[in-house]
C-alpha cells in the first residue's frame, strides 16, 4: 500500500511524473523493479525525491491505469484567483481566455490543458459546481500541462463573463446551431473562448452574453466533434503571435 501524504495527490506515467519533477512538485516515487531509466532516476535523486521500489504487480495494485513502472506523490493542484489570469493576459497583444462549461470527463479537460499551454492561453476558468476537477487523469492527459496552465474556479460564469467584458475581451461561444463560421472573425481582440459540456453544450445564458457565436463546419457523417477536439481547433485558429 502507498503510505497516503496530506495535501498531496498521486499521479502516474512518465511524462506527467517528468513534468511535475520539473516544475518542483514531486514528493516522493513509487518506480517498479524493472525500472531502467538511469537517467531520470539520476534527476529524482538530483532533487532529493523519496525513492520507493515495489514490483510491477504492487504498482499495478495502486492505481487503475497504465503507470509505466512510476508512481508519484506530488503537491495538490492549486487554483488560481481570476486576477492571477487576469495579470498574465495583460501581458499579451491578444490574450485568450478559455471558459469550460460544466466539462465532466477528466480526459477532455486534461486535453483541453494540453491545447491551451500549446496556444499559450492565459488560463481556464471553471465553475465550481458540476466540473471535473484537477486530478490524476487530469495530470496524464494533460501530459504535464497541468502544471503550467492556470485554472480559475468561480461561482458564476455568466458574472464572470461581464467582469470579461469590462477587461476589454470578446465572448466567444463555440455552437453547432451558429451561422458563423470560426474562420470568419479575425480575432484581432482579446478573446473569452467558450467551449460547453459534453452533453448539452453551452448553456442559453451564456449563448446570450457573447459577443460572437461561430461554428465548425462538419462535412463528415458524424456531426459533433469532441470539446477537446474542438477547442484545439479553435484554439489553433484564434491564436496570434504576442
Amino acid at each position: 500500500m502507498m503510505k497516503k501524504i496530506e495535501n498531496a495527490e498521486i499521479i502516474y506515467g512518465r511524462n506527467p511524473v517528468r513534468e511535475a519533477l520539473m516544475a518542483n512538485r514531486v514528493l516522493s516515487v513509487y518506480l517498479s523493479n524493472t525500472f531502467s531509466d538511469k537517467v531520470f532516476i539520476k534527476e529524482l535523486r538530483e532533487k532529493n525525491v523519496q525513492i520507493t521500489i515495489k514490483s510491477q504487480k504492487e504498482l499495478s495494485q495502486m492505481v487503475d491505469g497504465a503507470h509505466q513502472g512510476i508512481i508519484a506523490y506530488v503537491k495538490r493542484y492549486e487554483y488560481f484567483s481570476l486576477e492571477d489570469i487576469l495579470r498574465d493576459s495583460k501581458k499579451k497583444k491578444y490574450p485568450i481566455i478559455v471558459i469550460l462549461d460544466e466539462i465532466n470527463d477528466p480526459h477532455n479537460l486534461g486535453a483541453i490543458m494540453r491545447s491551451c499551454d500549446i496556444f499559450d492561453v492565459s488560463g481556464i476558468i471553471v465553475k465550481k459546481r458540476n466540473q471535473v476537477l484537477l486530478n490524476s487523469t487530469v495530470a496524464k492527459t494533460s501530459a504535464g500541462a497541468i502544471n503550467y496552465v492556470k485554472v480559475c474556479q468561480v461561482h458564476n460564469l455568466a458574472n464572470t463573463l461581464d467582469v470579461l467584458k469590462k477587461e476589454g475581451f470578446w465572448v466567444v461561444s463555440a455552437d453547432g446551431s451558429a451561422k458563423t463560421n470560426y474562420r470568419d472573425l479575425k480575432y484581432d481582440f482579446p478573446t473569452a473562448l467558450i467551449i460547453g459540456n459534453e452533453g448539452k453544450g453551452i448553456s442559453r445564458l451564456l449563448l446570450d452574453k457573447s459577443d460572437y457565436v461561430v461554428k465548425i463546419p462538419m462535412h463528415g457523417k458524424i456531426n459533433s466533434l469532441n470539446a477537446s477536439n474542438a477547442a484545439a481547433i479553435l484554439l489553433s485558429n484564434i491564436d496570434k503571435e504576442n
